[in-house]
């Protein structure tokens, strides 16, 4: 029985943007199962993926080159491998928009709008 040690990654973080991981060739990472769904960005090199055993499906083996993006489901782990020196962030998907947004804030943003033009104060800081 191969067994495979899992080495550490180096985190990055840039401001409000999503933290960027990097897996040197060889090095892999859990990516742990999540409650929510996520995307998986390469920015840069090639990152070899798959679902770690157990998954609900069975495990498939894939490739991902930079500017490609895989979903991550919720409540699946996934192992990800530097195929070379890579990069990749983790992004949230994006969640529905409750309606009651929509009827409240458009209009209340539409208001404050009017006012602060009426006043002659500037729309946007500088």
């Amino acid at each position: 029985m191969k067994t495979q040690i899992l080495m550490p990654e180096t985190q990055r973080s840039q401001g409000a943007a999503a933290p960027v991981w990097t897996l040197s060739r060889r090095q892999a990472r859990r990516l742990a199962a999540t409650r929510h769904r996520r995307f998986l960005r390469v920015l840069e090199g090639e990152l070899w993926v798959t679902p770690s055993a157990g998954a609900r499906s069975a495990s498939e083996d894939l490739w991902l080159r930079a500017g490609q993006r895989l979903e991550l489901p919720a409540g699946v782990e996934f192992v990800a491998e530097g195929w070379r020196d890579s990069r990749f962030e983790l992004l949230l998907a994006p969640g529905p928009v409750a309606a009651w947004s929509a009827q409240w804030l458009r209009p209340l943003l539409s208001r404050v709008h009017r006012a602060l033009r009426g006043r002659g104060a500037p729309l946007a800081a500088g």
